[in-house]
């Protein structure tokens, strides 16, 4: 059970920043951060969850499973990732890339404390084995002055080299020419040895820089994520299945004129609205497997949406899931 208590602030902004330096002092945090930008399926405008009570970890072997089984048992706020990996528990396949980082396949835990921002509205919710923290928790929190931390520059590296990259693409096209595959999504790590970063400082800049509808600053212990996506890959709401795929990039200008032509030009490209429609046809195809029959529906197909950086052409995904 948790205690909830509700306030109200003079100044959001401020708050968010507050409270995500309050927050590094715990050893599990997940900062999610909507940056305030205006979209139709949003729950919240930030969103703390730190302090495990408990929590999950595994590799892929039977990971839905035993987190299934970690949900019947809390009942209760999760927060954690799922990795690609988790696809060896779903079908027969291997990964084989090197690995330098050695995050768990999956990870969850149940946070003693949960911060809640809509607007000026605030609500904590917190375990009642630490609802005495919440006065002093607060007091901390508003009393946090945002800080900067200077790290010495380091060299970011490829991890495959130009050469071996040519050659898997034109392994890829040899692929796609005989009709075995239509589509692949060839990814590659960027690296950097030996750097030495300040997680929290580097996450404010991200995010500065691009404001997301979804930055995420995710740690656990001394592993960290930093996230500035401004793609929904899932969301559900009661028995309704909400998946927003971005296929389409187009750069912004800060010449009014230059900057609108550039947003009808990718609104137009024949190209990119067919890589849009055919993400679109995957997704409606994934959400059919828990959907009920005929509810799956496109709600806006090939729409521009325009962030800090880049204007982007996002499809809209729905379908009624048969297991709520």
């Amino acid at each position: 059970m948790r205690t909830k208590i509700t306030r109200t602030i003079a100044n959001p902004m401020l708050f968010k920043q507050q409270l995500l330096q309050w927050a590094q002092a715990f050893r599990e945090v997940v900062f999610l951060d909507s940056n305030d930008y205006h979209q139709k399926y949003s729950s919240f405008d930030c969103v703390l969850a730190v302090d495990a009570f408990t929590s999950v970890k595994t590799d892929y072997h039977n990971a839905f499973e035993d987190l299934k089984q970690y949900q019947q048992q809390t009942r209760d706020w999760l927060f954690g990732y799922l990795s690609y990996d988790l696809k060896n528990d779903t079908e027969a396949l291997q990964s084989n890339n090197f690995d330098g980082l050695g995050f768990s396949d999956l990870f969850f835990f149940q946070p003693k404390k949960i911060v809640l921002l809509k607007g000026n509205q605030v609500e904590v919710q917190y375990l009642r084995l630490c609802d005495d923290e919440i006065e002093s928790d607060f007091s901390s929190i508003q009393n946090n002055s945002p800080f900067i931390i200077h790290h010495p520059p380091f060299q970011i590296q490829q991890r495959i080299p130009k050469e071996s990259y040519i050659s898997k693409v034109n392994n890829m096209l040899e692929h796609i020419h005989r009709g075995d595959i239509y589509e692949a999504n060839f990814c590659m790590e960027f690296y950097a040895e030996n750097a030495v970063i300040n997680p929290f400082e580097i996450f404010q800049k991200l995010n500065s820089i691009s404001k997301p509808p979804f930055a995420t600053f995710f740690k656990n212990q001394h592993q960290y994520l930093l996230c500035a996506s401004p793609e929904r890959y899932i969301k559900k709401e009661r028995d309704k299945i909400i998946s927003q795929p971005i296929k389409g990039t187009a750069k912004r200008f800060k010449d009014a004129i230059l900057d609108e032509n550039s947003k009808t030009e990718l609104a137009t490209n024949p190209k990119e609205r067919s890589e849009n429609i055919m993400i679109v046809d995957l997704v409606r195809n994934d959400l059919s497997h828990t959907a009920n029959k005929g509810s799956v529906e496109v709600k806006e197909l090939c729409g521009i949406y325009s962030f800090e950086q880049v204007h982007q052409m996002i499809s809209t995904v729905v379908s009624t899931n048969r297991n709520s």
